[in-house]
């Protein structure tokens, strides 16, 4: 892979992804809605040595138009990785023509994918997924279990669909990408774990549910690299989970953190009503990403939280 086209390029995983891009040789054209002087010095460094266009999804039918200005000419076979999605407010909000315009802007940016030559499109979507195809086959009338991300879900699982559609009639490869809990520097979400592992450096209280539910943990790094093989030799049709291949109880996890940095503090497991679905373990499974692209995790659990910690330390 020579090249790549990456969206939603300022975020979290978006600006580690295109780094590591770029740490292979391969030349990034990045997409963000952020003009430069709104993103982070992080991130932007990260982002040095791509091209970067300003362009909100919503315009990326203009595409074409940016390049035809530029010296950045798609060669046979570059992918179009679609990181691209966003909240009125928050990414998992329950907004619901938010979450839905993210359908439409990301049929649109296949339309334009195929349109400037680009050989598959990379689409990902989130573990959420997994809960909300459980949590809309209940009877709600007799199940109370909540999820505060199944407005967004169901966005994304929408826009799954419509763009296998559209990226069939169009002859475009379509890859559909999910991922675990993706854990590393620079997170502006509150995420349980980050939560928990600043709650262990500020030495607060540590009260949790009985943590029983499997959860599955990688490193931002393992994630890049996931999508990178991906990119590389992922095969058209396919859907892949990339994760750490060892899931474990939630609790094992907290547990394991602690054990790197004692707070001090009690934990206290089965304080906390948990109301959701519960995922089986193989629901985690990386077993064809491993068998189609040889993809193995590099990091441990405690390698990821010590990199993590580090950084929350050095805030």
């Amino acid at each position: 892979m020579k090249q790549a086209i990456v969206s939603g390029a300022t975020g979290f995983i978006g600006s580690s992804f295109i780094q590591y891009l770029l740490n292979q040789g391969v030349q990034v054209l990045a997409l963000g809605r952020k003009r430069p002087e709104e993103i982070s010095e992080g991130r932007w460094a990260r982002l040095r040595g791509a091209q970067y266009i300003n362009l909100d999804m919503g315009s990326i039918e203009s595409l074409p138009l940016y390049l035809s200005r530029s010296k950045w000419t798609i060669r046979q076979g570059c992918p179009f990785f679609n990181l691209a999605w966003g909240g009125e407010n928050r990414l998992s909000d329950l907004n619901v023509a938010a979450q839905m315009r993210n359908v439409s802007h990301s049929v649109s940016a296949l339309e334009t994918a195929s349109k400037i030559g680009c050989g598959r499109f990379i689409q990902v979507g989130t573990m959420e997924e997994a809960f909300t195809q459980k949590y809309l086959n209940l009877d709600h009338h007799k199940h109370t279990y909540y999820n505060r991300h199944v407005i967004y879900s169901v966005a994304k699982m929408v826009a799954r669909q419509a763009l296998e559609v559209k990226a069939s009639q169009l002859g475009i490869e379509f890859i559909y990408v999910l991922h675990s809990h993706v854990m590393g520097p620079d997170d502006d979400k509150d995420s349980f774990l980050q939560v928990t592992l600043l709650k262990l450096i500020h030495g607060d209280d540590l009260i949790f549910s009985t943590g029983e539910q499997f959860f599955d943990v990688i490193s931002l790094n393992d994630c890049a690299l996931g999508y990178y093989l991906i990119c590389q030799k992922g095969r058209p049709g396919k859907e892949y989970w990339v994760g750490s291949g060892d899931p474990r109880r939630l609790r094992e996890y907290v547990e394991r953190m602690y054990a790197l940095y004692p707070s001090g503090k009690e934990m206290q497991f089965g304080q906390l009503q948990y109301n959701d679905i519960v995922l089986e373990k193989d629901v985690f499974s990386i077993a064809e990403l491993t068998q189609d692209t040889g993809y193995l995790p590099k990091m441990t659990y405690e390698q990821t939280v010590n990199e993590l910690y580090q950084y929350l330390r050095s805030l």
